[in-house]
């Protein structure tokens, strides 16, 4: 899906994280709204989501 691609690639170098409070292998087990979800350090999940969309971003970068 093109539009998905698009989004995706307009991500740029971003780390991309699913904030999901309740998640804690998908997400970061935070909500966006935490002061901690900013901090890679403070997660208190994985985050298996957001390094999969940062994998997929990355091989469509490749030429």
């Amino acid at each position: 899906d093109n539009h998905l691609r698009n989004y995706l690639l307009g991500t740029d170098d971003h780390v991309l994280v699913e904030a999901s409070p309740v998640d804690s292998i998908w997400g970061i087990g935070l909500a966006a709204d935490n002061g901690k979800a900013t901090d890679p350090h403070q997660w208190q999940g994985e985050n298996l989501l957001g390094y999969a969309l940062m994998e997929v971003r990355d091989l469509l970068l490749k030429p």
